[in-house]
């Protein structure tokens, strides 16, 4: 562990690297090109701007620009890599950019090919969560009405099914749990050097209905619920950062879990603000998760109190560059990481 001084002058050795942008190109559905969702220009603004906040460079290249050039070596010299190439259809292409960051000896941002290839499968992911002692849905036969299906390699809620299992996608067809949405980020503090969870948030339907779930409807329109945090309890603590371990993730990511209740509302009384271990079923974690104004990330980032451990981070960074955001916040600690490890 660092102390407060040790952390300033690390987070010191962050200015003036260059880091790489590599998006997606709007309308690329070439071999290994095809995506299901893109992510649009303010997200990729948001970035921008966040290396800008910590006063580094930036360096925008597309996924096809950047692996041409990496090849071919004639790409500049660039410390890091945000890897903003998400929701492709095939994970083995969704890892082409971190595979080729490990050839060319760069750190990547959020996450390595390993951390995608078995965390954004769904299949894999459960069963790794399943092992380290994470309950998990049971699995259901398609002849069950009372499941829901997710598809294996689609985010963004996409494929879901409610009742039936899907014709079009491979995917998991598993009991679904009446209760409440619940996700918790987890990203790395250079202060404690390990990785640490962030407020957990529950997703509160207005209409009351245990089935309800934020599916791809709520998260384009983003009415019908609203979000409060809520705390785990330790037992789920440890159990999902013995996962992050597990899956090698040394930046920030998210887990999604389902909150089983029985009771209409009952999470709603901001007095019932535990969620128990036993209440707790590991639906997946999201090792790429999207960043945006507004959203649960940025909903937890901005319920960081004084007694949180990643208060010293936040107020060291406001007096070093005078501001502080949550693509910015996600930004350092994950380069802080590497520079700790790689200079």
């Amino acid at each position: 562990m660092l102390n407060i001084n040790q952390f300033k002058e690390l987070f010191k050795r962050i200015k003036g690297k260059r880091i790489a942008i590599v998006y997606i190109f709007e309308g690329d559905d070439s071999s290994g090109f095809k995506h299901f969702f893109i992510w649009k220009s303010n997200i990729l603004t948001q970035w921008m701007n966040a290396v800008q906040e910590l006063n580094c460079m930036p360096l925008i290249l597309d996924v096809r620009t950047f692996i041409d050039k990496a090849i071919n070596k004639t790409l500049p010299h660039i410390d890091f890599v945000l890897n903003m190439n998400s929701g492709t259809y095939n994970l083995s292409t969704m890892a082409l950019v971190p595979s080729t960051c490990s050839a060319i000896d760069v750190p990547c941002i959020p996450c390595d090919a390993v951390s995608i290839v078995t965390g954004e499968s769904k299949s894999l992911s459960n069963l790794i969560a399943n092992a380290i002692g994470i309950r998990v849905p049971n699995e259901l036969t398609p002849e069950n009405s009372n499941g829901i299906f997710r598809p294996d390699n689609l985010g963004n809620s996409l494929g879901i099914k409610i009742g039936e299992v899907s014709s079009e996608n491979k995917g998991l067809y598993q009991e679904f749990i009446r209760g409440y949405d619940v996700t918790t980020p987890v990203v790395y503090n250079a202060l404690t050097q390990q990785m640490e969870l962030l407020p957990s948030v529950i997703y509160l339907p207005e209409s009351n209905d245990l089935k309800w779930f934020h599916g791809e409807r709520e998260k384009n329109v983003r009415e019908g619920y609203r979000m409060r945090t809520i705390d785990l309890d330790d037992e789920t603590s440890r159990k999902y950062l013995a996962l992050v371990n597990s899956l090698s993730v040394r930046s920030f990511c998210r887990i999604d879990s389902r909150l089983k209740c029985d009771e209409a509302g009952f999470y709603h009384n901001n007095q019932n603000n535990i969620a128990y271990f036993k209440d707790i079923y590991f639906i997946e974690i999201n090792v790429m998760p999207t960043i945006q104004e507004k959203n649960s990330f940025s909903f937890s980032f901005d319920a960081i109190d004084s007694n949180h451990l990643f208060y010293p981070c936040i107020m060291a960074q406001k007096e070093d560059v005078g501001t502080i955001s949550i693509n910015s916040f996600l930004l350092a600690s994950s380069m802080m990481f590497f520079i700790k490890t790689k200079y």
